[in-house]
């Protein structure tokens, strides 16, 4: 893949975290900023060490990819930062929720469906405009263990994902309050072939 394309991929996760952050905005009524802090190829073995050290927790909603773009997509962020989440999702006060009910998972699967199709239609459209719309996300799935059991049951759900990943490391805003996660793309080969490319990094943009 040519610099070009590197940075036509860059774009598009860029342009899904704006759509996500007016789609959000729009569902909160309340001020959303999510910002591609970084983007990065990784081997598909070092996954689950983005994810954290592996004795804590982590959460992450995990969505099924098919059409123009196949592959699954995790959000996943330290099980702290998630809880964190769902407070002010659910505007409950810093600190009152100390386990995921129904509700906090609700928030936060809600959340990742929004983000999840902003950033696929981003993707899709960056390979093919004419195939914006041409993809098909499962309802995003709950997942909250440690890191690699976390990867593991992601790529249970994924058994042909390609040996590589796209890790986009994202710094979400709501109304003033912050919180950092990890949105990591898990494409099948052929996918990954069309996305593929060295070096892909980029910091935000200004």
């Amino acid at each position: 893949m040519t610099s070009g394309n590197n940075e036509r991929l860059a774009e598009a996760f860029h342009r899904g975290a704006e759509d996500a952050s007016a789609a959000l905005a729009k569902w909160l009524g309340r001020p959303v900023t999510l910002v591609v802090e970084r983007l990065e190829a990784l081997p598909i073995v070092a996954a689950s060490a983005v994810l954290g050290s592996g004795d804590e927790p982590v959460c992450g909603c995990a969505m099924q990819i098919t059409g123009a773009v196949n592959g699954l997509l995790l959000l996943a962020a330290a099980d702290g930062a998630g809880l964190s989440l769902a407070e002010t999702l659910l505007e409950r006060p810093a600190g009152s929720s100390t386990e995921w009910g129904e509700l906090e998972r609700s928030a936060v699967v809600e959340t990742a469906n929004i983000v999840g199709c902003a950033y696929l239609n981003a993707i899709c459209a960056a390979l093919d405009p004419e195939q914006s719309d041409g993809i098909l996300p499962s309802p995003p799935v709950f997942l909250r263990d440690y890191p690699e059991s976390v990867m593991e049951s992601v790529l249970l759900e994924q058994p042909l994902v390609a040996d590589t990943v796209l890790l986009a490391q994202t710094g979400f805003r709501i109304d003033g309050a912050s919180f950092r996660c990890g949105l990591i793309f898990l494409p099948d080969a052929d996918s990954l072939a069309a996305l593929r490319g060295d070096g892909v990094d980029s910091g935000p943009r200004p």
